[in-house]
């Protein structure tokens, strides 16, 4: 089991994977179960580093992620 990640570390999501064109990136071990979807990994504050998805806030983006996939969540569509 990994140590948990402090706020600042620098984790990596995903990588691209620029010599499959079937398979453009791949999740790594770090990234969070139920996270599925690259342009709300985004969303949520996760950025490119050249070919490296990363954040520095995981504990926050972890938080919001488990925010939004609850039922507490309900957008307003106004």
């Amino acid at each position: 089991m990994t140590a948990p990640k402090a706020e600042g570390e620098r984790v990596v999501l995903a990588r691209r994977d620029n010599f499959n064109p079937m398979v453009p990136f791949r999740w790594t071990a770090e990234a969070p179960p139920g996270l599925n979807d690259l342009e709300w990994a985004e969303e949520l504050g996760a950025q490119w580093e050249v070919d490296e998805l990363v954040t520095y806030d995981y504990p926050t983006f972890t938080d919001l992620l488990e925010y939004y996939e609850s039922d507490q969540y309900m957008p307003d569509n106004d």
